[in-house]
């Protein structure tokens, strides 16, 4: 019995070894996978905090737009209204001649005329000629204009702010424009983060398994080694029940063999006290068994 369960503790041994290395192998593994998510997510964090910084500044330019707008839209509501009191100036101005708007009226008329007609060739020297001429009377109208000094000044007003619209617009253009490229890199970072994050969540997957797996091998492991410990302790209560047996077993093989050697004196002394001659080796034995 004792050599059937040192042999079955040491196929238990065996188990365990191999157990041992499974669980040593995975949770290698498992700390790879951990160590490849923790960086993933790393990175993960990274792409989606460079996302929210560009999201902010996308979100100021896209501010800048809309105040630059409004103050272009206020300018220009402002151009009009100037406009509107041009209009009105030049209507009061006595003219020494036609009005100017009126010129231009008539030159635009002649154009179209020129421009979509087949005309024969004395009307369209015709019209070339009168159109030359109302060319100058608009000059002329025009100086006039510039001669009335409420209007002149309105006309500069209007021509500063118009400049000041353009150079509005210039802005609107130029953020709108940075706001769009901060929202495509934004946007880039931010799928940069779902994808480095799907593979972190993959590698969080294979690590869980991995950990598992090891968890379960460590598990069987501890159970044999505790079934090994039960093992030594029977084997070793065998060993010493077994050394007392034997213990036993030479002391009463001894005690036999004394009990036989005092029988074998005892019959010699009587063969010594009846006069019988005996061997050296007899005489010994009486000697030792003291009865001579």
């Amino acid at each position: 019995m004792l050599e059937r369960l040192k042999r079955q503790k040491q196929e238990l041994e065996e188990e365990i070894e191999e157990l041992k290395e499974n669980r040593d192998k995975f949770n290698a593994k498992a700390s790879e996978y951990s160590s490849k998510r923790d960086e993933l997510n790393k990175k993960a964090r990274e792409n989606a905090e460079k996302a929210q910084e560009l999201k902010e500044e996308r979100d100021k330019y896209n501010e800048l737009v809309q105040e630059n707008k409004k103050k272009r839209e206020e300018i220009n509501e402002k151009i009009q209204n100037l406009y509107d009191e041009v209009e009105e100036l030049r209507e009061d101005i006595d003219y020494e001649g036609r009005k100017p708007k009126e010129i231009k009226e008539e030159i635009e008329e002649l154009e179209f005329e020129h421009q979509t007609q087949v005309l024969s060739s004395d009307r369209e020297k015709e019209i070339i000629d009168k159109i030359s001429e109302l060319k100058d009377k608009y000059d002329e109208a025009k100086k006039q204009l510039k001669q009335n000094e409420e209007l002149s000044k309105k006309l500069e007003k209007i021509d500063e702010l118009k400049e000041e619209a353009s150079k509005l617009h210039d802005k609107v253009t130029e953020h709108a424009e940075k706001a769009q490229d901060m929202h495509e890199e934004m946007v880039k970072h931010f799928d940069k983060a779902d994808e480095v994050r799907e593979k972190a969540d993959n590698s969080h997957e294979k690590f869980v398994d991995a950990q598992e797996k090891a968890n379960s091998y460590h598990s069987e492991f501890v159970t044999k080694k505790k079934q090994i410990d039960d093992y030594k302790k029977v084997i070793e209560g065998l060993r010493k029940n077994k050394e007392k047996k034997e213990v036993e077993e030479k002391k009463k093989q001894q005690e036999r063999e004394e009990e036989e050697v005092k029988e074998r004196a005892q019959q010699l002394y009587e063969r010594f006290k009846n006069g019988e001659k005996l061997d050296t080796e007899d005489l010994m034995l009486l000697q030792r068994s003291g009865l001579v």
